[in-house]
């Protein structure tokens, strides 16, 4: 069953990259810290010599961006330069097509580490995910903030068309900021796992920092659990070292129930932005329409006569290629 097969089913809900529909409309490019677009890949492993004798090089904050080529190249599917370049609305929806997996993951969510701090594991109820198409419209994202998480303050989640692969953005409390890329593994089936009391099918997508190139390197494995349930497996490697080792696992439990994802078994209204089950309404006019979170409200309220001619191509397509 593929990932796209296994969210459109009501009975089975995916869940929090680490995503109901959150409260904080999206931030504006200004608020969010530019990816270096340097192109490079981490750099080779020195020996162990030079390694001890080196000094870490300071690591540089710099602005998200979430297209770009921020390090690392075309997927393994082929050279992003033997295809056509994707650009303005045909990007935009080629990006919304491959997050709708994630599409569920809207929502507020509760988080607690493995890992304990003070004596403690970290937990909280304060992770919310939206819709960003504010930042970039051509590159639109899946974003999240949490003032207590102990990694990422606010992260942000999309897809590259032309590389084929999936980009987290993250920013850390302190400022830092770190990009990873990979996509599914088992090319996007379920694996079964079982405890001895439930089977549980288990989507994971792998994803591996390409910024900053220096420094301790970190690896991201997204675990979707069909129980309303997701979790983030952090490792890293030291920048002095050569294998990777376990940083965390934290775990999220869904907060209430999730009715993003419109499909056969659940029509509903779609939302005119994503796609999305439409869960809120939206005003102009005198007309109401449906948007799926508070991140496609805010978007659509930045300039309504945009969104609606967007939304008459579309059905004017849809219309032309059902005849």
């Amino acid at each position: 069953m593929k990932v796209m097969q296994f969210v459109g089913r009501a009975t089975i809900l995916l869940t929090g990259l680490i995503l109901g529909c959150g409260d904080t409309p999206a931030p504006s490019t200004a608020d969010k810290p530019k990816v270096k677009s340097d192109g490079a890949k981490p750099a080779a492993e020195e020996s162990s010599t030079n390694a001890v004798a080196a000094k870490p090089k300071k690591q540089q904050f710099q602005p998200v961006q979430l297209g770009g080529d921020a390090g690392g190249t075309a997927g393994a599917s082929g050279s992003s330069a033997d295809k056509p370049k994707l650009t303005g609305e045909k990007r935009s929806r080629a990006v919304i097509s491959a997050l709708q997996p994630l599409q569920v993951l809207l929502g507020d969510w509760r988080w607690i580490t493995n890992k304990e701090f003070g004596g403690s594991k970290k937990a909280a109820e304060d992770l919310k995910w939206v819709w960003d198409f504010q930042t970039d419209e051509a590159q639109p994202s899946l974003t999240a903030k949490s003032e207590a998480h102990p990694y990422f303050a606010q992260i942000w989640l999309t897809y590259l068309p032309d590389d084929e692969r999936f980009q987290t953005t993250a920013r850390a409390p302190d400022g830092q900021q770190r990009v990873f890329r990979g996509t599914w593994t088992e090319g996007g089936e379920p694996k079964e796992e079982s405890d001895g009391k439930k089977v549980q099918h288990t989507f994971k997508m792998q994803l591996s920092q390409v910024s900053p190139s220096d420094g301790d390197q970190w690896q991201l494995v997204l675990s979707q659990l069909d129980n309303n349930q997701y979790l983030m497996n952090l490792t890293r490697r030291p920048a002095t070292g050569k294998q990777y080792g376990p940083l965390d696992v934290v775990r999220q439990q869904r907060l209430g129930t999730s009715f993003a994802v419109a499909d056969s078994d659940n029509p509903g209204p779609k939302c005119i932005i994503s796609g999305g089950l439409g869960t809120m309404s939206v005003s102009y006019k005198g007309k109401s329409y449906p948007v799926c979170c508070s991140g496609c409200a805010a978007a659509f309220n930045d300039d309504p006569e945009k969104w609606l001619a967007k939304l008459a191509a579309r059905d004017k397509a849809k219309k032309s290629a059902d005849e």
